[in-house]
C-alpha cells in the first residue's frame, strides 16, 4: 500500500470518527437544586459518567465539584443554597421537632414544599441561570435532566429549551408525581412511605383509613396550592405563554427513580419509570486517614459507626437524646467512631473518636466494623447493605422512619426512637444486634442479592438517557391515564353511581317492604274486629 493511500485511509478514519463524536456527544443540562449532600452524591456519577460518554454537561446544583480538569463541564454553584435562606433552615428544625413530637406527615410536607419554593425562585433568580434561559439566549439543549421532588417548576426548562425532559429521583416515586401521571395510588399500602404512621404489614383498618386520608390530603393541597404557585414562578421568569406546569411534567419523557427491588415492595409504575440503585457507591473506596485507619485496625474487639448524615445535628436533638448517647457509648466495650463535632462530647474517652468528618463507604468497607447507628437515609441503607453491615436506626425527618421500618422488615437491624431513649435502650439495641447472628446473616443475603444484577445499573440509565435524546423523547412510554379526571381514573364516579343505585334500591326494598307490613297490619287489624 502506497504512503499516499495510507494517508488519505487515515484522514477518512479520523473524519468518520470527528463526525461520530460531533453527531453522538449531546449538549445536556441538569437541575439539582435541593440542598442536601446525600441527595447530591446519588446523582454525581450520572453526570460524570455521561461526561464520559462523550457529552456535555451544564449541571445546576448545590454540591459542585469544582474540579478544572474537567472540559465541557460546566457547574453553576448553588452551595450557598444550604444557610442562604431562612426556609430551609427552619424546615430542619422543624423536621428534627416533627420527629418527637409526632406533628403530621403533611405538615412536613407543607413546609418542605413552602421552603422549595423559595429556593425554586431563587434558581431562576441566579445570575448565571438568567443567562441560560434569557430570551436572546442561543443555548441549546438535548435534554434537560431534572431532579424531582418539590421543584415542579424546574420541568420547565425543558420546555424553555424544546428539549426532552427526564426526571431523576434519589428516593422512591413521589405521591404527587404517580397522580400526575395518572398511575396508581396505594395511599394505605404497606408501599407508601409518604405516610405519616409507619407501614406495616396487617395494619389495622383505622391505621389504613389515616393513611388513605392524609394521602388524598396531601394531593389535594398540592394540587390546588403548591401547583399553582409552582406554576406562577415559572410563568413569573419564563413568560405566560407556557403550558401549566403539570402538563409540562406529564410528557417527562423517562423517570429514573432509586430502587432496588430486594429493598423494597414492587407495585405498579407509569411505563416510563426507570429503576437504578447505587450510583454513588465506589468500586473501591478511598483510603481511610491515617489517623482513623489506626484507631479501627485496633479495634480488637469491633467497632461501631454512628452518623446522623449531613442534614441532622446532634445538638438540634430533643429529649437529651445526645447525652443518652455519650453515656451509652462510654459503656459499651466496642470502640465507637462517631461523625460528631469533637467539641461536642464532655470529655475524651478512649474507646471513641469523634470527627467532623469521615469517609463513610471507606468504614462500612472495615472488616472490624459490627454496627451503623444511622438515621435511616436511603442513600446510607444501600451503602450498609453493600457492605454488609447490620444497622440500629434512629429515624428523625421524613422519609427515615419509613426506611428503618423497612431495615425492621427485612430482618437487617432494629429501632430506636426519639421519645423512648435512654442509656439502656441504646445497649440494648447495641448488643441485640451485635450478639444476634442473624442479623449479620441476613444482611449478608442481602448484601449478595444487591450486588449480584443481571446489568450495570449506572450504564442502563445512560442507555436509556441517550435512547431518549436520540428519540427526542418518548412520548410513547407516557400513561395516557394521566389524561383523564381523577374520578375517571379510578372510577370513582362509576363507583358512585353504583353505590346511589344501590342505596334506592336498598330504600326501595325498605320502603316497599314497610308497605306490605303496612297493609298486613291493617288486613289483621281489619280482621281481628
Amino acid at each position: 500500500m502506497s504512503t499516499k493511500t495510507c494517508i488519505v485511509l487515515i484522514i477518512t478514519f479520523l473524519c468518520v470518527i470527528v463526525q461520530y463524536n460531533v453527531t453522538y456527544a449531546k449538549r445536556i443540562l441538569v437541575i439539582a437544586n435541593f440542598p442536601s449532600y446525600s441527595h447530591q452524591i446519588s446523582y454525581r456519577n450520572l453526570w460524570l459518567e455521561l461526561h464520559r460518554h462523550g457529552h456535555e454537561m451544564v449541571v445546576i446544583t448545590t454540591n459542585p465539584l469544582k474540579n478544572s480538569s474537567l472540559t465541557n463541564y460546566r457547574e453553576i454553584d448553588l452551595q450557598y443554597f444550604y444557610n442562604g435562606f431562612p426556609e430551609y433552615r427552619s424546615l430542619r428544625f422543624s423536621s428534627v421537632t416533627q420527629a418527637s413530637l409526632h406533628i403530621p406527615l403533611l405538615e412536613v410536607e407543607n413546609n418542605i414544599w413552602i421552603a422549595a419554593h423559595t429556593m425554586n425562585r431563587e434558581v431562576f433568580k441566579n445570575s448565571e441561570v438568567k443567562k441560560l434561559y434569557a430570551p436572546d439566549s442561543n443555548e441549546h439543549f438535548d435534554a434537560v435532566i431534572v431532579a424531582q421532588g418539590s421543584t415542579a417548576s424546574m420541568n420547565a426548562f425543558a420546555y424553555r429549551f424544546n428539549a426532552p425532559l427526564i426526571g431523576i429521583s434519589s428516593l422512591d416515586v413521589y405521591n404527587h408525581l404517580r397522580y400526575t401521571f395518572g398511575s396508581l395510588l396505594l395511599p394505605s399500602h404497606i408501599s407508601n412511605w409518604q405516610v405519616n404512621t409507619p407501614n406495616e404489614k396487617n395494619m389495622s383498618f383505622w391505621r389504613r383509613l389515616v393513611n388513605f386520608y392524609e394521602v388524598w390530603n396531601q394531593m389535594y393541597i398540592w394540587a390546588n396550592e403548591h401547583s399553582a404557585v409552582e406554576d406562577a414562578i415559572v410563568k413569573e421568569y419564563l413568560g405566560q405563554d407556557l403550558p401549566y406546569i403539570d402538563d409540562i411534567t406529564r410528557n417527562m419523557s423517562i423517570y429514573l427513580v432509586n430502587r432496588h427491588p430486594a429493598l423494597s415492595y414492587s407495585v405498579p409504575e407509569q411505563p416510563n419509570v426507570i429503576f437504578y440503585h447505587g450510583f454513588h457507591i465506589a468500586k473501591v473506596p478511598d483510603a481511610l486517614p491515617k489517623n482513623v485507619k489506626q484507631f479501627l485496625d485496633n479495634a480488637t474487639e469491633g467497632f461501631i459507626y454512628v452518623s446522623l448524615g449531613t442534614n441532622v445535628k446532634w445538638e438540634e436533638l430533643p429529649n437529651n437524646t445526645f447525652e443518652a448517647f455519650v453515656e451509652a457509648f462510654s459503656a459499651v466495650p466496642h470502640k465507637i467512631i462517631w461523625k460528631l463535632n469533637p467539641d461536642l462530647l464532655p470529655k475524651k474517652f478512649e474507646n471513641i473518636l469523634a470527627l467532623n468528618w469521615l469517609p463513610q463507604q471507606s468504614i462500612l468497607a472495615h472488616p472490624n466494623i459490627k454496627l451503623f447507628i444511622y438515621q435511616g437515609g436511603l442513600q446510607s441503607t444501600e451503602e450498609a447493605i453493600y457492605y454488609g453491615v447490620p444497622l440500629v436506626g434512629l429515624p428523625v425527618i421524613w422519609d427515615q422512619i419509613y426506611q428503618v421500618q423497612n431495615i425492621i422488615r427485612l430482618g437487617v437491624g432494629v429501632r430506636l426512637s426519639l421519645n423512648n431513649l435512654s442509656k439502656k435502650n441504646i445497649e440494648t439495641s447495641i448488643y441485640e444486634v451485635i450478639n444476634n447472628d442473624r442479623y449479620k446473616d441476613r444482611m449478608k443475603h442481602l448484601s449478595k442479592v444487591f450486588k449480584d444484577s443481571p446489568y450495570d445499573s449506572l450504564q442502563n440509565a445512560i442507555q436509556w438517557i441517550e435512547y431518549v435524546i436520540r428519540q427526542n423523547g418518548t412520548p410513547f412510554l407516557r400513561n395516557n391515564l394521566c389524561d383523564e379526571p381523577w374520578h375517571q381514573r379510578y372510577d370513582w364516579d362509576i363507583i358512585g353511581f353504583l353505590s346511589i343505585v344501590l342505596f334506592i334500591i336498598f330504600v326501595t326494598c325498605i320502603w316497599i317492604l314497610f308497605q306490605i307490613f303496612l297493609l298486613h297490619l291493617w288486613i289483621l287489624t281489619k280482621y281481628l274486629r
